[in-house]
């Protein structure tokens, strides 16, 4: 077989190299523009639901919004066997209202928050 014919046979082990080459910095492109976009995505989804949300403390600690979310997550979690309905039962709201304090598309009152406190409270779970 005539070499001409053949170019690959002459370059054949370097070839290999340079198809592992590409496909690694290709890879390693494509790991960067992900990270890159996930960032700026996750950020614009951080500041809307943050403006969306009053800044003022919910009661008289201090309590903000973010707190008041993570207090009445913990409670479900630990308390009510992560279930939205059968919290929403034993603070006297509807599910879909707890639903959307967890999406962050409500405002959560002090009401709520002084409830949250007192079943765990009464129910021994550490919610803070």
């Amino acid at each position: 077989m005539d070499n001409r014919e053949n170019p690959r046979a002459i370059t054949n082990g370097t070839w290999g190299l340079r198809r592992v080459g590409i496909v690694v910095g290709g890879l390693g492109l494509g790991a960067v523009l992900t990270y890159l976009l996930s960032k700026a995505l996750g950020g614009r989804k951080e500041k809307s639901l943050s403006r969306s949300l009053p800044d003022q403390p919910v009661d008289d600690r201090g309590t903000g919004q973010d707190e008041a979310a993570q207090i009445l997550r913990n409670l479900r979690d630990r308390a009510f066997q992560a279930s939205d309905e059968r919290l929403a039962l034993a603070l006297g709201r509807p599910a879909e209202e707890v639903a959307a304090w967890n999406a962050g598309e409500e405002v959560i009152d002090d009401d709520v928050v002084m409830k949250a406190r007192g079943i765990a409270m009464n129910r021994g779970v550490r919610i803070e």
